[in-house]
């Protein structure tokens, strides 16, 4: 199941991207919708690529905001995915954050 979420704000934004993915048994590609003020929709998706993570963290989620504000603003500003890694040994998620439409179907 698609994790869907209406954003009121950049911090809120920040939360919910570090907070990841909430249901490890979705399918994919996409996994998290969030659903942004000026109408736009930040898509996270599963990534399995040659690219390295931009900002990881040991745990299920990235408590530390300043390690993605700057990617944040970026896609914002002007639609620079990133890509996030949480977790370790069998439970690590990496996603691919992007401006991007909602999926149909």
């Amino acid at each position: 199941m698609i994790t869907i979420r209406q954003i009121k704000g950049v911090r809120q934004l920040i939360d919910a991207i570090g907070a990841g993915n909430s249901d490890p048994q979705a399918k994919g590609p996409v996994v998290v919708i969030l659903k942004l003020w000026d109408g736009r929709i930040v898509t996270g998706s599963y990534y399995r690529g040659d690219e390295k993570p931009d900002v990881t963290g040991p745990e299920d989620i990235i408590w530390d905001n300043e390690k993605l504000n700057p990617f944040v603003e970026k896609v914002l500003r002007d639609g620079s995915g990133f890509i996030t890694e949480t977790g370790s040994d069998d439970t690590v998620c990496t996603l691919k954050w992007q401006i991007g439409s909602e999926p149909t179907g």
